[in-house]
């Protein structure tokens, strides 16, 4: 699922002629030289004409701050590089810094993703990246526990407590009504004493779609407040409460089980948000006009990029990856 290396190489190779052509400071040897590198190949053609589309999707106002630093960074005497490589210091800043964002952004989402690998290492189940796992607790219930996800187990006489720290699973709870099973989340809570349903925790908000029996659902220490679900109802919430339950296709909150991920008329930006799930990277969505573009269909997970390929043809959109595993989608004018 990692980018190809000479993919990649070409792409950086794109980026470095276009801050040269644009620099002020390229030659005729240098355009000439450009156009010898683009006719290598169609993949030379296609990175070329990916950077030319984000740079468009800048905006006018992006560029511009860009190229003022430009104009205002100190030139350098000489001009006319022999090299690609040898390119001056300040040619071409604008888009580097645009890139050097891109990868800075990465970067600060790692750091926030820190907290939650801490609670992986607390965990006594967890999942990877795109892996999933099937696990029987020691009073015969089953989990179902999705990608990148963690869970603690904690059993007692009277109760079974387990927390899903962070992730996604689905639960097949033993029948013990002397035993009530409860599933924690950072703020929420679920309840029952045998049923089939699916927890989704993400950052401060939990999601809890039932398949059979009931379930109750409140926020940490308001029990007095809970929601109570029965088979195809689903309610979301967070510290301050749980919302109303509402009608849903359980079939398609669980897809992943079967190694599918379903939509209907879900908006793109929601779309990318449930398949960076399954990426080591992230997708981003360039234009925010686009985030709202709609997407239906079930789609193989065994092979998230063909998702994303078939995303990109359903919509019209172009993609390109960027450094620091980053993958920007666009709308196309092909």
């Amino acid at each position: 699922m990692h980018a190809d290396p000479v993919e990649t190489s070409i792409s950086n190779e794109a980026i470095e002629w276009f801050s040269k052509l644009h620099s002020g400071l390229a030659t005729s040897d240098d355009h000439r030289r450009f156009e010898t590198w683009r006719k290598l190949s169609q993949a030379h053609l296609q990175a070329y004409a990916d950077v030319e589309a984000f740079w468009t999707l800048l905006g006018e106002p992006a560029r511009r701050v860009f190229e003022q630093e430009e104009a205002q960074a100190p030139q350098p005497a000489a001009t006319g590089p022999s090299t690609l490589k040898r390119a001056s210091p300040g040619a071409g800043k604008p888009l580097r810094r645009a890139w050097a964002g891109l990868s800075l952004a990465a970067a600060l989402g790692m750091a926030l993703w820190l907290p939650a690998a801490l609670r992986f290492w607390a965990s006594d189940y967890h999942t990877r990246w795109g892996e999933r796992r099937e696990l029987t607790l020691e009073d015969g219930s089953r989990v179902s526990l999705n990608t990148h996800s963690a869970l603690s187990v904690e059993f007692s006489p009277e109760r079974r407590a387990v927390k899903l720290l962070e992730g996604e699973a689905y639960f097949q709870v033993a029948h013990n009504p002397a035993r009530p099973f409860t599933v924690a989340t950072a703020h929420g809570v679920a309840k029952v004493t045998g049923t089939a349903f699916n927890v989704y925790a993400q950052g401060e908000r939990m999601t809890v779609t039932v398949s059979e029996g009931r379930v109750k659902v409140y926020a940490e220490g308001a029990e007095n407040q809970a929601v109570n679900l029965t088979a195809g109802l689903q309610a979301s919430g967070d510290a301050n409460g749980i919302g109303a339950a509402v009608r849903v296709d359980d079939r398609q909150a669980t897809a992943w089980r079967e190694d599918l991920l379903a939509f209907e008329m879900r908006p793109l930006a929601s779309v990318v948000g449930e398949l960076n799930r399954y990426f080591p990277g992230r997708i981003m969505v360039a234009d925010p006009r686009l985030r709202g573009r709609v997407v239906s269909g079930a789609f193989d997970l065994s092979h998230p990029r063909d998702v994303l390929a078939a995303i990109e043809k359903t919509l019209s959109l172009g993609s390109l990856s960027l450094p620091g595993g980053v993958t920007l989608l666009y709308q196309s004018s092909r």
